[in-house]
């Protein structure tokens, strides 16, 4: 499946010439034209897959920010690694200043990697004459995609500017939060029935109709935060779509993050990664000590950061299969040595971390959820980055089933979720919204929506280890000083200065 997908992706290069302006008078043979391009099927998917090709760039933005603030990961400095002048800490206490470099980087992965070629691709697409099949899927695709930027957007930022022109001249103003939501949820209503169904080697790694269910399952399950009228109801109902569409729970849990994850039958919508031809796959090098190279037989020496917090892994059963995905306590080279840190210490993983100012090189357990390969000459990795899965689709049917008070009903869907993590099941027997959000916890640490969960659930401005309680105005970001700067029509979120 990655292969075809990785075809169009590397052919996608040829797309990005399209927009440039050129002399009448000269001739460049390596720019695409309407005489020379768009011509073929493949050229119609390789063009397209420029849009797919930059979300790479969701795991060191959107989902790095869902993650470092919330109480399933942290970020201790080590000594001079990873201080960063406190850009870190700053994260995890929520205090979001307004120049920060990562809240920025999160801003221009939506507009200028996301929404902005995709708009370029439509004006391409909506202005050509050329006629090819699978022409009018595509600007559906397109359109959905924008919308899932948007949403990424509407979630982080709430009020936010909505340009769907490449060639907009004014600067943009905020559009309202319930505003933007409702522009997020016509674009994929409208365009959702152009989008494919088959879940096929063709269709991996782009927007699906399957995707699109999830995407307003999301939307809808989250739509009392967005604009203060909840709709569970409505995220029953897609969530039942998206089941309707073939995906299944796989046996096994990790194989949805196995290197050959994309062979899942249960994820629904994915960010495809090569270690050879789409690099950035390296969450195992955000989190490996130095040393963990010799068990693993990597490379080069891992950057020793991130880690689980204690009270977050001790939630696991010590039965529930889903804990191995952490090492704690001594760690072994392959053949089976004890190593050690740089400086002699035994390298023995611990859960607890003293001072996340100057943590010491093995405080923090650490989390290897997605395969790593060994004895590859490689750094990156193969896994595909998980987005939306299935078990997501059953968990947040559960959800809103137990909000409007049907949690009889609920409660097998979550039990079918977790048993497959068990030996004997171990089902939950009295389902409440807090050992709901702990079942989520444990079930979709690493995925991106922990942020998500801990605000619709009522948690995000509690405290835990290292977060002292915060204001709500905290559950969004501060748009950049960055982006005021360069668009003056733009107003800054309520409590930010």
């Amino acid at each position: 499946m990655k292969a075809t997908f990785l075809k169009y992706t590397l052919l996608a290069g040829m797309a990005i010439s399209v927009f440039s302006c050129t002399k009448l008078d000269e001739t460049f043979y390596d720019r695409g034209t309407d005489e020379n391009f768009l011509k073929t099927e493949d050229e119609l998917n390789a063009f397209a897959n420029g849009a797919y090709a930059k979300l790479r760039s969701y795991r060191d933005s959107y989902w790095k920010m869902n993650e470092v603030t919330t109480d399933e990961t942290t970020v201790p400095s080590r000594g001079a690694d990873w201080n960063e002048g406190g850009l870190w800490r700053v994260l995890i206490s929520h205090e979001f200043p307004i120049t920060h470099q990562y809240i920025n980087d999160m801003w221009n992965f939506i507009y200028r990697d996301g929404v902005n070629p995709v708009n370029a691709i439509l004006q391409k697409l909506q202005s050509s004459d050329v006629v090819l099949p699978t022409k009018d899927q595509i600007i559906a695709q397109m359109k959905v995609l924008r919308a899932f930027h948007y949403y990424l957007a509407m979630d982080a930022f709430g009020n936010i500017p909505i340009v769907t022109s490449f060639e907009q001249t004014e600067p943009p103003k905020n559009t309202p939060r319930a505003e933007a939501f409702a522009f997020i949820e016509k674009e994929i209503k409208d365009n959702i029935n152009g989008l494919p169904a088959a879940l096929n080697t063709k269709n991996y790694g782009k927007v699906t109709k399957g995707m699109a269910f999830m995407l307003l399952a999301k939307l809808y399950v989250n739509a009392e935060v967005y604009t203060g009228t909840p709709r569970w109801a409505d995220c029953i109902r897609m969530c039942d779509s998206v089941t309707s569409m073939g995906y299944q729970l796989e046996p096994n849990y990790f194989t949805n993050f196995s290197t050959k994850n994309e062979n899942s039958k249960e994820n629904i919508f994915v960010v495809p990664y090569d270690a050879v031809n789409a690099k950035g796959m390296m969450l195992h090098y955000l989190t490996l000590h130095y040393n963990n190279r010799y068990t693993y037989g990597l490379p080069s020496s891992p950057w020793n950061g991130w880690c689980t917090l204690k009270d977050f892994y001790e939630a696991y059963e010590d039965t529930d299969k889903r804990k191995t995905m952490f090492l704690e306590g001594q760690q072994y080279s392959q053949d089976g040595t004890p190593l050690k840190t740089e400086q002699g210490a035994p390298l023995i993983f611990s859960r607890t971390i003293g001072d996340l100012a100057n943590a010491t090189q093995t405080e923090g357990v650490r989390i290897v959820k997605y395969e790593i390969e060994k004895n590859t000459p490689y750094s990156d990795q193969d896994n595909d980055l998980v987005i939306f899965r299935y078990a997501d689709a059953l968990m947040l049917k559960a959800e809103c089933l137990l909000r409007l008070g049907q949690g009889g009903t609920a409660l097998p869907l979550v039990n079918q979720v977790r048993g497959r993590n068990f030996e004997t099941g171990n089902p939950i027997t009295m389902l409440t919204l807090d050992n709901l959000l702990a079942e989520r916890g444990r079930e979709f640490i690493w995925e991106g929506c922990r942020r998500q969960d801990l605000i619709r659930f009522g948690k995000w401005n509690s405290t835990w280890q290292f977060h002292p309680a915060d204001q709500p105005f905290r559950k969004l970001f501060p748009i950049p000083q960055a982006q005021l700067d360069a668009n003056p029509n733009l107003v800054q979120n309520a409590g930010y200065k």
